[in-house]
C-alpha cells in the first residue's frame, strides 16, 4: 500500500514537474541562469521517475520496501550502524595485538575465514586513534560510524559544488541568494540519500561511504585547479583499496606530475607507517589475499563484475544464500578457468580503455571520474555500494551531457536508463530469476556502470582543450542549453 501511495506521488510530482517547469526560489533572472535552472530541472524529473520505476517494480512483485533506495534511507535517521567494515577490522587488529608472532592474513583470512580484505594500512584508522587517545577499539569503531554518518551530508554539499562547477565552469564560485543555495543544498540532501549505493553502503556500516566522499572530494579539488589536493584525497583512497594507485599511473602517462607526486608521497607515508607498526612480512602476506580474491571473486548477486555476472551465468557458487543467508563471511565460489579468464580479459580491457583514453589531451574532470569509475568496473569484487562513486560522477556528467548532447536524440533517453539502474535497486525483482538463465538481469547495476563508461568516454572525446589557468574537462557554456532539454 505504502508504495502504491510513493509511485502515484512520485508521478505526479514528476508531472507537475515537467508541465510547469517551476524555477528555484530566489533564481537570478538571466539567460546563463536560465540554462543551469534547466539542469536541475531535469535532475529533479529523474530523481522522481527513477523513485516511481523502483516503486512500480516493488508494488508489480509484492516486496516489501526495505530491499530499495527509500528501505535503505530511512535506517540513515535511526541509531543503526552496521559493521561490515568494522567487524573484520576490529579483527584483525585484536590479532596483530595478542598474536604479533602469527602472521595476520593466513591467520584471520585464510584460516578463520574472516573476509578481511584490506590492506594493513586501512588499520590505520583504528590503530592509531587507539594508541593516541587509550581507547579500546568499539570505541573507536564509534567514532567511526558516527564520522561516516557524516559524510553522507558532506556528499551531498559536493555534490552541489561538482554540479554548478560542471553547469557554469566560467564561474563556478558565484555566489546565489541565500534562499537558491539553501534550496539545492536540501536537493542535494534528498538526492544522496535516495542514491542506493550510497544508503546501503551507510546501512551496512562500510568504510566505502568514507571513500567515496574522498572520491568525490578529489573531483572537486580537480574540476578547482587543485592537483595536489586531489592527489592527497586520491592516496586516501589507495590506503584502502590499493587498486586506485592506477590512478596514479594514469596521471603519470597524462604528465601531471604535480597530481602524481603527492599522491605517491601521501601513500608512501601510510605505507611506511604501515609497515613499523605491522612489519613488512605482514604487509608482504596481503599479496596472496589479493590473488586469492581475483582467482575466485565472489558469486552472490551484489556483486556488480564480469566475475560476478560469471559466476552467476555459470552457476558457480551461492547466489542469494550463504551461511548468513543473503550474506556469508565465510563462502567464496571455487575457481573456475571460464570465470577466472572472462575477469581477467575484461579487467585488461576496460582498464587499458581508461589508461589510454585521450592520454595526449589535458585531462579534466570528466577524464578523472572515467578512470575512477574503470578501477570500480574492472574489480573482480564491485560490491553494489562500491558504486556510490557515481553519485558525484552524475554531478559533472549531467550537465554536459545536457548541453552537448553526445547522442543526440537517444542523449536523455540513455542517460535517464543509466540514472536509474545505478540509483535504484530493483533486486527484489531480478532476484526471482536467480536460478535460471536470465540471473544476467541481477547485474543490472553493472550494465548502468557500462552505460556511464561509455557516456564519460563519449564526452571525452567531444572536449574541447582547456585554456591555460581554465578549469580543464567542463563543458563550455551553449546558449542554446535550455532549448537543448526542450
Amino acid at each position: 500500500m505504502k508504495m502504491s501511495i510513493l509511485v502515484g506521488l512520485s508521478v505526479v510530482l514528476l508531472c507537475l514537474v515537467w508541465r510547469f517547469r517551476p524555477g528555484i526560489p530566489g533564481w537570478p533572472r538571466s539567460s546563463a541562469a536560465s540554462a543551469v535552472e534547466s539542469y536541475w530541472r531535469t535532475w529533479v524529473c529523474f530523481l522522481l521517475s527513477s523513485m516511481a520505476a523502483s516503486s512500480a517494480v516493488m508494488v508489480l512483485v509484492d516486496a516489501p520496501g526495505i530491499e530499495s533506495a527509500l528501505g535503505y534511507a530511512r535506517w540513515l535517521f535511526s541509531a543503526h550502524a552496521g559493521t561490515d567494515s568494522w567487524m573484520p577490522m576490529l579483527r584483525a587488529s585484536e590479532h596483530l595485538r595478542m598474536h604479533p608472532d602469527i602472521p595476520v592474513f593466513p591467520a584471520v583470512f585464510f584460516e578463520q575465514h574472516v573476509k578481511f580484505q584490506y590492506p594493513l594500512t586501512a588499520l590505520l584508522v583504528l590503530d592509531v586513534p587507539m594508541a593516541l587517545f587509550r581507547v579500546d577499539g568499539a570505541t573507536v569503531v564509534t567514532a567511526l560510524q558516527i564520522l561516516s554518518r557524516l559524510c553522507v551530508p558532506v556528499i551531498g554539499v559536493v555534490f552541489f559544488k561538482l554540479f554548478m562547477g560542471a553547469a557554469q565552469p566560467s564561474n563556478p564560485d558565484s555566489r546565489l541568494p541565500l534562499q537558491s543555495t539553501a534550496f539545492l543544498m536540501g536537493l542535494c540532501f534528498v538526492s544522496v540519500i535516495l542514491f542506493y549505493p550510497i544508503s546501503r553502503s551507510e546501512f551496512h556500516g562500510q568504510i566505502q561511504t568514507s571513500m567515496t566522499l574522498a572520491a568525490a572530494l578529489a573531483l572537486l579539488a580537480w574540476q578547482r585547479g587543485n592537483p595536489k589536493l586531489a592527489g592527497v584525497l586520491i592516496a586516501l583512497c589507495c590506503v584502502i583499496k590499493p587498486q586506485w594507485a592506477i590512478v596514479i599511473l594514469w596521471a603519470l602517462l597524462r604528465r601531471q606530475w604535480v597530481f602524481a607526486v603527492s599522491a605517491t608521497l601521501t601513500t608512501g607515508v601510510f605505507l611506511l607507517i604501515a609497515t613499523a607498526m605491522y612489519g613488512l612480512g605482514n604487509m608482504l602476506d596481503y599479496v596472496s589475499v589479493v590473488s586469492f580474491l581475483g582467482r575466485h571473486g565472489e558469486s552472490y548477486f551484489i556483486n556488480q563484475s564480469v566475475n560476478g555476472l560469471m559466476n552467476r551465468l555459470l552457476f558457480n557458487g551461492v547466489n542469494l544464500q550463504g551461511a548468513g543467508l543473503v550474506w556469508s563471511g565465510t563462502d567464496f565460489p571455487p575457481f573456475h578457468p571460464v570465470v577466472y579468464a572472462a575477469t581477467l580479459v575484461s579487467s585488461i580491457l576496460v582498464l587499458g580503455l581508461a589508461m589510454l583514453w585521450n592520454v595526449t589531451k589535458r585531462p579534466g574532470t570528466l577524464d578523472l571520474a572515467l578512470i575512477m569509475l574503470a578501477l570500480t568496473i574492472a574489480s573482480p569484487i564491485a560490491w553494489d555500494h562500491h558504486y556510490g562513486v557515481l553519485f558525484p560522477i552524475f554531478a559533472v556528467v549531467f550537465p554536459a551531457a545536457l548541453q552537448r548532447r553526445p547522442w543526440g536524440r537517444w542523449t536523455l533517453p540513455i542517460l535517464w536508463g543509466t540514472f536509474v539502474l545505478t540509483s535504484q535497486s530493483f533486486n527484489t525483482a531480478t532476484n526471482l530469476f536467480a536460478g535460471t538463465r536470465f540471473n544476467f538481469l541481477q547485474s543490472y547495476l553493472f550494465f548502468g556502470a557500462l552505460m556511464m563508461l561509455a557516456l564519460l568516454c563519449r564526452l571525452s572525446s567531444q572536449e574541447r582543450p582547456a585554456a591555460p589557468g581554465a578549469h580543464a574537462g567542463e563543458p563550455q557554456p551553449r546558449s542554446a542549453a535550455e532549448a537543448s532539454l526542450q
